[in-house]
């Protein structure tokens, strides 16, 4: 029983494996792909790929953050309103008192 489990569960990661890392194609078999629609314009606001990708990439970032920011509003994970932080705090804990200013070391060779 174990060794068909196993075995269904080794097949089905051999078969659905290469499904995860399919990647898309690139953009040069993308332009090949496409028919020709006369002469190429100039890219948009001279922007090379590279730019479009980090902005996209940036901007995927920045939807990211803003919706931990909406999880973390309605869930907190550190609470805020229970910290003490009082400096007056005169109980628990020990009390070390002031050893005043520090005396000059008295040399060896004298």
């Amino acid at each position: 029983m174990h060794r068909n489990l196993l075995t269904g569960v080794i097949g089905a990661a051999l078969v659905l494996g290469p499904l995860g890392f399919a990647q898309q194609p690139q953009n040069s078999q993308r332009e090949a792909a496409q028919p020709q629609r006369g002469p190429k314009t100039a890219e948009p606001r001279g922007e090379s790929d590279g730019v479009q990708q980090a902005i996209a990439y940036q901007r995927a970032k920045d939807r990211a953050d803003a919706r931990q920011a909406k999880l973390e509003e309605r869930h907190p994970s550190v609470d805020y309103s229970n910290a003490d932080r009082r400096m007056d705090d005169s109980s628990g804990g020990r009390h070390a008192p002031d050893p005043g200013p520090a005396q000059p070391k008295k040399d060896k060779n004298q």
